[in-house]
């Protein structure tokens, strides 16, 4: 029978403490952001803050011979960064599996990636606190967490050649590469997609947004304020992370690095310039007005509202009707739910227009972590399960965003990675290549680890674990799509705050210009 024991107390009051703490954690600093944020209708939250699975007491073993019933001591504390009730049952099955197994209790937090970061850091900084045995985490925080020590870097690589470094995507295992060791087990990732209405192209004969040119003249020739459509959304919010990296997309389309291997902060760049330039004059004339979500983005297309948006591959089953609560309601879909599904292209590499412009796509890791105060036996367990007997249960939730970084085993080398495309999205057996054609699947599944990443590849990954953390371009971007810069302004303060978290920057800090200039 399963073996869970309750989620201890303390978790309670770290939970309680974090929460106080979001107003100084998640709101921007700057006035023109908290104006603009207090004009935009709040966003319903999707998520619970922090799920706690459903755990019934700890089991106890059979009477010893003094007759004496005692709790089984061997135990595992599991933090996930995801908290639908999907993920919630398919993790229940998973330990209740794994439990039998091993005869370890498992002691299970569903996490919201939005607060993760910040429970982490209080479960390090705080004597009260334990952190978890092991973390599934999104590889922005991984470089983070080896500067703190909070991984272990022995037990994981020892686990990661336990189970089969050949086994895994060499391109993963080389970006979390530290000093020739491994930081982190590449668990599943995804590319960010572009996708636009490929039947509004053909009608009016232009050419797909693969470029900077191409997206500017789509958007311009979509937007109609009178009928309520825009030529293109993203994610413009303060507080999100996916404004940073839609900004970040199509920055290394033009070619800009934000950091090289000497640490030297490069975006005053020219190719940083001219990238965020073009990332203002195509929000800025052709989206809508005010701030935009994820859910904004992802509704504007499902209406017919808008030629083409930047999000995650999650939209993917709702474009084909699959998913109950958030349908397709074009005009063309209320006969066909299938319809944008069918008349839909999806990009996953965009190019810029400058010099040093490349072919870009923006590859997205998540990863399994294994901290300094796991036991060594029961974490080696819990990976080998995990990626063995347990990880097609993990991909098969939300599989449109998990192509596995395991890509097989050693009897079946490409066992996980073939099978991703044809895992089933929906009780009808319907999956991503019944959809969309083996080709798109390919697309979307391969390049993921070999994308042009800032900072990873120069080994400025802590810097990356900072930024995101802060979210401060995705707040100096918005402060900028609010009014309160204007370009060129907003590449001087985002240059300022970024260096802000280096410690001792060793390089000329350009001043920032007078308003004059």
């Amino acid at each position: 029978m399963p073996k869970f024991l309750h989620i201890i107390n303390p978790l309670a009051i770290l939970l309680l403490f974090t929460v106080a703490c979001q107003s100084s954690i998640l709101t921007p600093p700057r006035l023109a952001t908290a104006t603009a944020q207090s004009q935009a209708q709040p966003t319903a939250p999707t998520e619970p803050l922090i799920s706690l699975a459903p755990t019934p007491t700890a089991v106890l073993t059979p009477e010893t011979s003094s007759g004496v019933t005692t709790a089984i001591q061997s135990t595992l504390t599991v933090w996930v960064n995801e908290t639908s009730a999907e993920h919630e049952q398919a993790l229940n099955t998973m330990m209740a599996e794994f439990s039998q197994q091993h005869d370890i209790d498992v002691e299970l937090q569903l996490v919201s990636p939005m607060l993760l970061p910040e429970l982490m850091q209080t479960a390090v900084v705080s004597p009260q606190f334990e952190i978890p045995d092991i973390v599934i985490h999104p590889i922005e925080q991984t470089m983070g967490w080896v500067a703190q020590g909070t991984l272990d870097l022995d037990l994981t690589n020892e686990i990661i050649d336990e189970i089969g470094r050949d086994t895994f995507d060499p391109d993963a295992l080389d970006l979390m590469d530290v000093n020739g060791r491994t930081a982190a087990i590449p668990l599943h990732g995804y590319q960010q997609i572009l996708i636009y209405r490929a039947d509004w192209f053909a009608e009016r004969n232009l050419a797909p947004p693969l470029t900077y040119t191409d997206m500017f003249t789509a958007a311009f020739n979509f937007f109609d304020r009178e009928q309520f459509t825009s030529g293109f959304v993203v994610p413009t919010e303060s507080n999100l992370v996916t404004t940073h990296q839609g900004f970040e997309h199509m920055a290394i389309a033009n070619g800009c690095q934000l950091v090289n291997e000497q640490g030297e902060v490069l975006i005053l760049d020219q190719a940083c310039r001219d990238a965020l330039n073009f990332y203002y004059d195509i929000i800025h004339n052709y989206s809508p007005t005010g701030v935009q979500t994820e859910s904004s983005a992802r509704t504007a297309y499902l209406a017919g509202r808008t030629g083409f948006i930047m999000l995650t591959p999650s939209i993917l089953p709702q474009l084909a009707g699959l998913d109950s609560i958030t349908r397709p309601t074009c005009a063309e879909c209320t006969s066909n739910p299938a319809y944008l599904a069918e008349n839909s292209g999806f990009i996953t590499h965009i190019t810029g227009d400058g010099p040093e412009a490349i072919s870009a796509n923006f590859g997205n890791i998540t990863a399994m972590g294994i901290t300094r105060g796991a036991d060594r036996e029961t974490a080696v367990a819990f990976a080998e399960y995990w990626f063995n007997e347990g990880y097609n249960t993990w991909l098969a939730v939300e599989s449109e965003r998990k192509v596995p970084m395991r890509w097989g085993t050693a009897d079946q080398p490409r066992q996980f990675i073939d099978d991703w495309g044809i895992i089933p999205l929906d009780d009808s057996g319907t999956s991503l290549t019944d959809i969309y054609g083996p080709e798109i699947v390919t697309r979307l599944r391969d390049g993921i680890a070999t994308s042009p990443r800032w900072g990873y590849r120069q080994g400025q990954g802590v810097l990356m674990s900072r930024l995101y953390e802060s979210l401060t371009l995705s707040i100096v971007l918005q402060e900028m799509l609010s009014g309160y810069f204007n370009t060129n302004k907003t590449i001087f303060e985002a240059n300022v705050r970024i260096i802000e978290l280096i410690p001792n920057y060793a390089f000329e800090i350009e001043p920032t210009p007078t308003p004059e200039n």
